[in-house]
């Protein structure tokens, strides 16, 4: 029998009740999503379960999901389907649930992480040093524009994409330009869209900086998927700037939360520090380097 919570205590993810008949009924992602099971079923004699639901997302958008799975032991393994959201998942009961330990390698890759955090952030100019050069190349803050992406900036951004991985982690083995464009590609051709994406552009039109954002499933509704600025204009406030017009866009699409995953090597973290970004812990406590921002309000001057 299935009946009960699944998850953990902190991440509820399965709440469901099972008739004597097999019929299953309860909510998926409680406490969030509240997504209702329009019709669900479990096989008492094999252990097999499907689920199939809808539920409106914070923009309006119906999504479809369906989980499917068995009950092996006192675990379910599933496989999911959540509007363009897939993967597998193992649950057991709440009440269940026991944390994985912290171990020596897991302290051992934080510290590294910090380690190559600082060692990257030496390469990274001060904001002084950028606006001495600004001046120097007769450019202007107020010459940048803000706007949303268009399909013909998808070599512009792919190229963006690619230069700014490599300078963030220095190195020359990220993805390739053409392969971004692909990404991109997809992305634009995608009907409805749901996502966002905001550049920076220069008076001479030179993309110099993107963020793109997107629905989320979990306890934000958004998700700040990538954001990048040219290092030559780091520190002068056109970070916070595309921050601003990020949670803009977020709320015209009935989003006010939403979160980031970073990694935790990336020299550029402390930026989420100084916007007030809430350090997301997982459940043992390990800070990796998401980061949330429950009202996307506070970054709107």
């Amino acid at each position: 029998m299935i009946t009960g919570q699944w998850g953990k205590p902190s991440e509820v993810l399965l709440d469901i009740v099972v008739d004597p008949d097999g019929d299953v009924r309860g909510v998926v992602n409680p406490g969030r999503q509240n997504a209702p099971i329009r019709l669900g079923r479990f096989d008492h004699g094999t252990g097999a379960v499907q689920l199939d639901g809808d539920v409106v997302a914070p923009d309006g958008q119906v999504i479809a999901f369906r989980i499917t799975g068995h009950l092996e032991g006192r675990s379910l393994r599933l496989s999911y389907e959540f509007g363009e959201d897939h993967g597998t998942a193992s649950l057991v009961r709440v009440e269940d649930y026991r944390p994985p330990r912290l171990t020596l390698a897991d302290r051992l890759k934080a510290a590294l992480a910090d380690v190559r955090r600082r060692f990257y952030a030496r390469s990274r100019p001060t904001g002084t040093a950028n606006a001495d050069r600004l001046r120097e190349r007769g450019e202007s803050l107020d010459d940048i524009k803000v706007r949303d992406a268009v399909a013909a900036d998808i070599p512009a951004l792919a190229e963006l994409h690619v230069t700014m991985w490599n300078a963030t982690y220095r190195t020359t083995k990220g993805p390739t330009v053409s392969l971004r464009a692909r990404q991109w590609t997809e992305v634009f051709a995608r009907e409805p869209r749901r996502d966002f994406v905001v550049v920076l552009e220069d008076a001479r039109g030179r993309l110099i900086g993107f963020a793109a954002g997107r629905p989320y499933i979990g306890d934000f509704d958004g998700q700040l998927s990538k954001i990048y600025l040219r290092w030559e204009y780091h520190g002068l406030g056109l970070g916070r700037r595309l921050m601003e017009e990020t949670a803009r866009r977020f709320l015209d699409r009935g989003i006010e939360s939403f979160m980031l995953f970073a990694e935790r090597s990336n020299p550029t973290i402390g930026f989420y520090d100084r916007m007030g970004g809430e350090r997301l812990v997982d459940e043992r406590g390990s800070f990796t380097g998401a980061y949330g921002w429950r009202d996307a309000r506070a970054l709107i001057k």
